[in-house]
């Protein structure tokens, strides 16, 4: 078994913190992992991208081509992870649009990148700030993308319970962490939030 999940998003958005508690996950089922990531002017709202392997793995770079599951933070930035997909990779993306301080740039629409992204195969978009925001903190937007993730695939590696274990004893608000991961499932199903 091997899972390559491929990360990308703008400083602050808590993908560091995503990958720790999937590697937490894992590990806990004694599941292997290895990671990378790169965050060189994350804290300035830079991009962001990780590298998470599961299972039979010997170097913590995705190959070009070889993500079987993308989580885009943001909508901007989902198009840096082109050349990690597939024609199979499933890919999450979340609708929030966070605008790079360029001036005079012209950059395209949060509707035109939806319209674009719509037209990919395998993508899901929604709306995790949002649901944090009604869940009452948009800090656990990253639990809202890291439940839909697990629905979209991450749930063929680690069961939802090794999740939910490892956010009941890393992160601060537990049970807030807890359900905005359940809200992220619900979103992909299709379901009513639980």
């Amino acid at each position: 078994m091997r899972i390559n999940i491929y990360m990308i998003g703008v400083g602050g958005q808590g993908l560091i913190t995503t990958s720790n508690l999937i590697g937490a996950a894992a590990t806990s089922r004694g599941i292997k992992v290895l990671t990378s990531e790169t965050h060189g002017l994350s804290q300035r709202g830079g991009s962001v991208d990780v590298h998470v392997r599961l299972g039979d793995v010997n170097s913590p770079l995705i190959p070009l081509g070889g993500a079987d599951l993308v989580i885009a933070f943001e909508l901007l930035e989902a198009f840096r992870a082109a050349p990690y997909i597939n024609e199979n990779t499933k890919i999450i993306v979340n609708s929030r649009l966070i605008r790079p301080p360029t001036p005079r740039l012209r950059l395209p629409s949060a509707e035109e990148l939806i319209n674009k992204l719509n037209a990919i195969r395998n993508v899901k978009i929604i709306d995790a700030f949002n649901t944090a925001i009604k869940l009452g903190n948009p800090i656990v937007e990253n639990m809202v993308l890291l439940g839909a993730a697990h629905a979209a695939g991450l749930n063929l590696a680690i069961d939802e319970n090794a999740i939910i274990e490892a956010i009941k004893s890393t992160m601060r608000m537990p049970e807030l962490n807890v359900k905005a991961f359940k809200m992220g499932i619900d979103l992909v199903n299709g379901s009513s939030p639980r």
